[in-house]
């Protein structure tokens, strides 16, 4: 017996062998869903102008394969060096972007219907790669449809001139001016009504995601939830089934979800209904600068509010990110900083891949388009200390429980990623993780 099974086997492809008593994952890709839910509250005037100013840049990263919209200099070294170091890893993010509001109470502003960006509605349309003038309508759609704009606090300025093909370039003095705004958004159309001075980013983010799929959760249309099952599919096209979901909060406020009660930083109920959800959904936020002991810049938000928002980042594998320092009298952070770490959280997207179970690491085994990838080597510098340089290929993170690629084994745009492992428990963790 013992010899006819040894025939059996050495009949069988290993490569086969593996695939039968091994665990498959080849659920990987690049494909980014980036949802921008913007505070609208009258509080905002400085973060809007920041916004206005500097996500664009963020953008002309991404929509530039070859790097060709470089950054003004007004905004620092380290956009600079977003720009040549990951310009490449953008061109092979296929993504596409949109725009909401922290708004959920659309009744807040004295109507019974809700606008353009209340309860999870969309400011505007859905931005594809690769569509001509992505960076301009997305800028018109923040800027015109989605920023408030106090009219008593908007600045004159005799010398702004559209070009001479009649486009709206980002003023030269970072001011956003009546004038810059009249031409970008064909008059004076811009939103001078504020959004709910309760600002609540969860529930904003789920209400979107809610009005983006087939067959949402029932939680979506709970008593308290401003969404009606008439709702279904009102932002269709906002998530593609095969993609990663990136949520990103800009508010100088922490959140006021209603689902959760006043002064409880526990945002479990939020978390276990974006798990059921079929993509993976990763929060990024920039907001108040709160760390427990080591000091805050709060203004008027509560520390139990930040404390979800930082909750949302951390539990989702996402990045909080401090919209002041707190070492420097709470003055305004560098947006050229904050858009580079947002971009290496894109970038993490494309180079680690979470497991569904513990592997016996000795068994892995990785595919890009059926090509096998070697395991890295440690070249320079340790782990601990941050500073390992690897050569070409994967290595596997314990903490995260993910495959890496290093160097130029980054999978190029679209490929096919498949990773082959024995599990040590035999049974795959639950996703997302």
């Amino acid at each position: 017996m013992l010899a006819a099974s040894l025939l059996l086997l050495s009949g069988c492809n290993s490569y086969e062998l593996f695939r039968v008593t091994g665990f498959e994952q080849a659920t990987f890709n690049n494909n980014a869903d980036i949802i921008f839910v913007i505070d609208t509250s009258g509080s905002m005037k400085e973060e809007s102008s920041a916004l206005a100013l500097n996500f664009d840049t963020f953008l002309a990263v991404l929509t530039s394969a070859e790097g060709s919209e470089v950054p003004r200099a007004s905004l620092g070294d380290a956009v600079n060096n977003y720009v040549s170091e990951s310009t490449d890893a953008g061109a092979i993010i296929d993504y596409q972007l949109a725009i909401t509001t922290t708004s959920a109470d659309y009744a807040s502003a004295g109507s019974g219907d809700v606008d353009p960006g209340e309860a999870g509605t969309l400011t505007g349309p859905v931005l594809k790669r690769g569509e001509a003038g992505l960076a301009d309508a997305f800028r018109e759609t923040l800027l015109c449809d989605t920023v408030y704009w106090k009219d008593a606090d908007l600045e004159n300025d005799a010398t702004y001139a559209a070009g001479d093909d009649g486009s709206c370039p980002l003023p030269s003095n970072d001011v956003i001016s009546r004038e810059y705004l009249t031409c970008l958004c064909g008059g004076e159309t811009w939103v001078t009504e504020e959004g709910a001075g309760n600002e609540e980013g969860l529930e904003a983010s789920l209400d979107a995601l809610c009005r983006a799929v087939d067959d949402p959760p029932e939680e979506c249309f709970a008593d308290d939830s401003p969404l009606v099952k008439a709702d279904t599919l009102s932002n269709e096209g906002m998530l593609r089934a095969d993609a990663n979901t990136v949520i990103v909060i800009v508010s100088d406020e922490g959140d006021g979800s209603r689902r959760l009660p006043n002064t409880d930083p526990d945002i479990t109920p939020y978390l276990e209904i974006f798990g059921q959800f079929p993509n993976v959904v990763r929060f990024a936020v920039i907001g108040p600068a709160y760390h427990d002991r080591d000091g805050s810049c709060l203004d008027s938000a509560q520390t139990w509010g930040v404390e979800r928002y930082q909750s949302a980042a951390s539990e989702t594998r996402g990045v909080y990110i401090d919209l002041t320092e707190i070492n420097e009298g709470c003055s305004p952070t560098d947006w050229g900083e904050n858009l580079t770490e947002l971009g290496a959280l894109l970038n993490n997207q494309l180079t680690s891949f979470p497991l569904q179970s513990i592997p016996d690491v000795a068994t892995i085994r990785v595919y890009v388009d059926n090509e096998e990838v070697a395991a890295s080597e440690l070249l320079s510098g340790t782990v601990e200390n941050s500073t390992a340089v690897w050569s070409d290929g994967w290595t596997y993170d314990a903490a995260e429980n993910a495959v890496s690629f290093q160097g130029a084994a980054v999978p190029d745009y679209n490929a096919d990623v498949r990773i082959y492992y024995r599990p040590l428990g035999g049974t795959p963790r639950e996703l997302p993780i």
